[in-house]
């Protein structure tokens, strides 16, 4: 367990130590996490949905009282995992157009959704 979290800390900070190589600004850091945020919490969020709803459907079928705790467990470990994700996503949007990185301050904060249409790459925004 130590060896996962210790390669996790070495590779998590890899980008720390290429920005440190180059001149690179706060903006470029946040405009660097910022899209990867928007990758990433889409992921997320139906990671988090699929989990809340399986602790519904595991609540509609449990039959004995322990099941049903259970159950509970998982929808209200759904629903924080959900604010938790929102919340980080809405604080990066903040820290974004506090430093100005955002091209488009009037855009709503929605996460973009890649598409590809005839081989190219498209942003739903």
């Amino acid at each position: 367990m130590k060896k996962i979290v210790s390669l996790g800390a070495v590779f998590g900070l890899m980008p720390v130590l290429a920005f440190a190589a180059s001149r690179t600004t706060i903006g470029d850091i946040v405009a660097t996490i910022g899209g990867l945020v928007s990758y990433v919490i889409p992921v997320l969020i139906t990671i988090a949905v699929a989990y809340f709803i399986w602790g519904i459907v595991k609540y509609s079928f449990a039959g004995d009282e322990e099941s049903k705790k259970n159950a509970k467990n998982i929808i209200i470990q759904g629903l924080i995992g959900l604010f938790v994700i929102v919340a980080f996503w809405g604080i990066i949007a903040i820290v974004q157009r506090t430093f100005g990185v955002d091209s488009n301050p009037e855009s709503p904060i929605v996460p973009c959704t890649p598409i590809m249409q005839d081989g190219q790459l498209y942003y739903n925004c």
